[in-house]
């Protein structure tokens, strides 16, 4: 049953296209948790094998050997090659393998492209071709790179991260008024292949340190605006306050980029990137008061999210039996998007090169 569904999302017979979710840029593991020991990552049920070569290069392998099928993840790396641990076969980063004793026999491991950015490991199936998702940060100093392991399909994820109607109860700071929840305004946009939401409202209440150091205020107007995009699956935040009687902004501007990955279809990784723009002249108060603060505000309003995902009483990714909101559209788009865009990943391939041909 696992494998026939692994096929399902990975080659799918559309006319004359071949469809292929692995396709995608996903990041799959944080920098700093690759070290000389080779670890073994999920993706949409798949097994793969990450490895970091003594020069510094990673490389994404298929998880068996392809000699006896040993788990490679139990392997060591040996200068720039990952050596199996049953029988001692040696595999670069590009697949290339060699045997001790076959050194005539041709040997070749399945193996994703791989990169590093933004702190994190990305992995592709068709790297040479796929797009790198745009992570546009010009004026922005990074924050951090964080990730997070949900227990719950993609979907139910997703739609907590693009409506804020739960901000106002679920958030300890970032978010809307509950009580003035009413006043909050939903602008949703579509594009070819995006969903843009624009909110605004009132700030919910915030402590004094929190007003003083930030140098925003409760009862504020809170500007959310995002573009979700499905190839792969993330969505750009971008976050600032305004004066309710001026109107102009205050000094703090967050960038946030979130990234959904499936490990399955009950579980979902979040790869967060968050950077800042502030109008503070002094860099060290930035690096080591304000920058440190958003930090810790981020991981405690993101595990917030994940404690009440998790809470969900029926985790099904349909939405049938829900009474929506004036807040849920998005939800509506977000499965549209995800099956035309993300789950039927298109690329086009010759006639005679097509399934069932």
């Amino acid at each position: 049953m696992r494998f026939r569904r692994l096929m399902r999302l990975r080659l799918v017979k559309q006319g004359k296209t071949e469809v292929d979710v692995f396709a995608h840029w996903h990041p799959v593991l944080l920098s700093a948790d690759l070290d000389s020991k080779p670890r073994t990552i999920v993706l949409h049920g798949r097994n793969l094998v990450l490895f970091r070569t003594q020069s510094g290069g990673v490389g994404a392998i298929q998880e068996e050997c392809p000699h006896r099928r040993m788990n490679l993840a139990r392997g060591k790396v040996c200068g720039e090659r990952l050596v199996c641990a049953y029988h001692g076969w040696e595999f670069s980063v590009e697949g290339k393998g060699s045997s001790p004793g076959n050194p005539k026999l041709s040997i070749k491991a399945e193996v994703f492209h791989a990169q590093e950015r933004e702190g994190a490991i990305w992995i592709s199936s068709s790297g040479d071709i796929s797009t790198f998702p745009e992570i546009s940060v010009d004026g922005f100093e990074y924050i951090t790179t964080q990730y997070y392991r949900v227990r719950a399909p993609m979907e139910l994820v997703l739609d907590n991260f693009t409506e804020v109607e739960h901000t106002g109860t679920t958030h300890a700071m970032l978010g809307y008024d509950n009580a003035r929840m009413g006043e909050v305004t939903v602008e949703v946009q579509t594009g070819e292949d995006t969903v843009r939401v624009v909110n605004r409202g009132p700030q919910k209440f915030l402590p004094w340190i929190v007003e003083r150091v930030f140098r925003i205020r409760t009862g504020d107007i809170f500007v959310d605006d995002w573009v979700t995009c499905f190839q792969p699956v993330y969505t750009q935040y971008e976050h600032w306050w305004e004066d309710p009687e001026t109107g102009k902004s205050r000094d703090e501007h967050l960038r946030t980029f979130v990234f959904f990955v499936p490990e399955d279809d009950g579980t979902t990784h979040l790869f967060v990137l968050a950077y800042a723009r502030s109008g503070r002249g002094a860099g060290f108060v930035r690096k080591f008061l304000l920058f440190p603060l958003m930090e810790r505000l981020l991981r405690l309003e993101i595990g917030l999210d994940v404690d009440m995902i998790e809470g969900l009483a029926n985790k099904e990714p349909h939405l049938e039996g829900m009474r929506l909101s004036r807040f849920d559209r998005v939800l509506v788009l977000n499965r549209r998007f995800l099956e035309s865009h993300y789950r039927a990943l298109a690329k086009k391939v010759p006639e005679s090169q097509s399934l069932g041909a």
